[in-house]
């Protein structure tokens, strides 16, 4: 994470159908310094399958994808459930070594401060 991101703080991300799957996981991870998964369904567990990042959300989303922005204030789990709710689909945010899942109550803002 850069110093100017520590300094100003992590910049909001606004996510729409439009965006490629890579296009989003990049924002992200430039954002909050951690990766996240899209899969192409509710199933986030053993077994799942994680979308192609050649796709766009729209074409892999259960339901009309309405714009979504994702803050640093916003929990891990608020995150998640917005996007099943809205989207359809699930996500999963990693902490920054990219083995575990991010804890459901933990702040975008503190991902990737974990070591």
């Amino acid at each position: 994470m850069g110093l100017l991101n520590k300094v100003l703080g992590k910049k909001d991300v606004v996510v729409n159908g439009k965006q490629h799957v890579s296009t989003f996981t990049e924002s992200f991870k430039e954002s909050f310094g951690t990766e996240i998964r899209v899969y192409k369904s509710l199933n986030t567990g053993r077994g799942s399958k994680r979308a192609d990042p050649k796709q766009t959300l729209a074409s892999i989303c259960e339901r009309k994808v309405e714009g979504i922005v994702i803050k640093k204030s916003h929990t891990v789990g608020q995150i998640e459930e917005t996007f099943k709710n809205k989207m359809g689909i699930g996500i999963q945010i990693m902490l920054p070594d990219g083995k575990e899942f991010a804890p459901n109550g933990m702040r975008l803002k503190d991902v990737s401060n974990v070591s």
